[in-house]
């Protein structure tokens, strides 16, 4: 199971025991009686938020081998969503940067980000053998 659903399971946790705890406090009314039945409205468990991919990022994403799934998986949803806004080029590159450097350079914003780019691209210009 992933992190985040292990989050957003212990969130909806203690929303509901707080909710049970003091149905009053949650509404903004003080009250001793719980709710009636009717008053109750049921609701569907929520999956959690993925990063929006288009049907092409999805095509390609169903494409890659399960391990380059799974890795992918792995990586915070901003990440993730970072990824796709990459040109070709460079995302062939952020799969070969360790993963708390994807972190980071999501991190990143503009001038900063654009300079680290130039680094990874020169250093893996640098490492390609000539010929």
């Amino acid at each position: 199971m992933r992190t985040s659903h292990l989050y957003l399971a212990a969130v909806t946790f203690i929303t509901f025991a707080f909710v049970a705890a003091a149905p009053g406090a949650a509404d903004g009314q003080e009250t001793d009686a719980p709710p009636s039945a009717e008053e109750v409205e049921p609701t569907e468990p929520q999956e959690p938020q993925e990063p929006h991919r288009g049907v092409e990022e999805s095509v390609e994403f169903n494409s890659w081998p399960v391990e380059r799934q799974a890795e992918y998986e792995l990586w915070p949803v901003e990440t993730q969503a970072y990824y796709w806004t990459l040109p070709r080029e460079r995302q062939a590159l952020f799969w070969r940067i360790p993963d708390e450097d994807k972190i980071k350079l999501t991190a990143m914003t503009g001038p900063e980000r654009e300079r680290t780019w130039v680094r990874i691209e020169r250093r893996d210009r640098d490492s390609r053998p000539e010929g």
